[in-house]
């Protein structure tokens, strides 16, 4: 038995910190968008559990399928973007193998993602990725937790990213009580605004809006992304040292001297691709 799962990733453009005691009520409010680059997980029966693939030390995949069973895997996860860098692969990478586990073991695939959350907000390495991610499309968290209202716009603009600088620990912002007071704060309004004009170009300027008034993106950043919203839009990635902006040729141009990546919106969320059953 063998099952293929995947995944999109997800960028946050603005959000909210919502803890809660119980960690399916924790998590984000806000706006993000889905990729069609993400995570691609080979899932088949084992004696033995086995986890391969470029994706750190695998914490949250492994809290997570120890949250959907006892069973024994043997998984294979490729990731199409770097860790660390805002695009919730930490999310995806494990959503994509509980989704392939869940369809071998005829589970719902709410039951992965039920896994996944808990698993990354016990692990502080994310709030709002893998419902994001399990739904597609640009999306608005009107309310926080698994079962958050989310709602979901689709969009097909194609989109560039490029990676300007270092990794950032989700867990160094997230456990920042004062940052936090300020992210809320500002993430409010954002959301506010996104909520009364759900346009993809005012999600880039209250992104950008976002990034500039919390304090989150440095002066590199800052000025990178001032010289690239003169060319389109563009902004940065939450939480990474990384841009995304809509896709031109000139913009392409001037992200070229960073490594970039070139994708869709996926409008479809995590999703099996395949199953085979002996």
């Amino acid at each position: 038995m063998k099952a293929i799962a995947f995944c999109p990733a997800h960028i946050t453009g603005f959000f909210m910190v919502c803890l809660d005691e119980d960690y399916k009520k924790t998590g984000s409010k806000g706006a993000g968008l889905n990729l069609s680059l993400g995570s691609i997980a080979e899932v088949e029966k084992a004696e033995k559990f086995c986890l391969k693939g470029n994706i750190g030390n695998g914490i949250v995949t492994k809290s997570a399928i120890s949250y959907l069973t006892n069973e024994a895997f043997k998984i294979k996860i490729r990731n199409e973007l770097p860790i660390s860098q805002g695009f919730g692969i930490s999310a995806s990478s494990s959503l994509a193998a509980c989704i392939a586990i869940a369809s071998l073991l005829n589970m719902p695939h709410e039951k992965a993602l039920e896994a996944v959350h808990m698993a990354e907000i016990k692990n502080k390495c994310g709030l709002g990725d893998a419902v994001a991610e399990f739904v597609g499309g640009v999306e608005i968290r009107r309310e926080p937790g698994l079962k958050g209202r989310i709602e979901k716009i689709e969009c097909k603009e194609k989109i560039i990213l490029a990676i300007v600088g270092k990794a950032i620990e989700t867990k160094k912002i997230l456990g920042n009580e004062k940052k936090i007071e300020r992210i809320n704060e500002v993430g409010e309004e954002c959301l506010k605004e996104f909520i009364a004009n759900p346009s993809l170009e005012n999600f880039f300027d209250l992104s950008l809006k976002f990034s500039f008034e919390t304090g989150i993106a440095n002066e590199k950043m800052k000025k990178i992304l001032n010289e690239a919203n003169r060319i389109g839009k563009a902004s940065m990635a939450m939480l990474g040292n990384s841009i995304f902006a809509l896709y031109s040729q000139e913009m392409k141009k001037f992200l070229s001297k960073f490594e970039i990546y070139e994708c869709f919106i996926d409008n479809y969320g995590a999703r099996t691709l395949a199953t085979f059953f002996p």
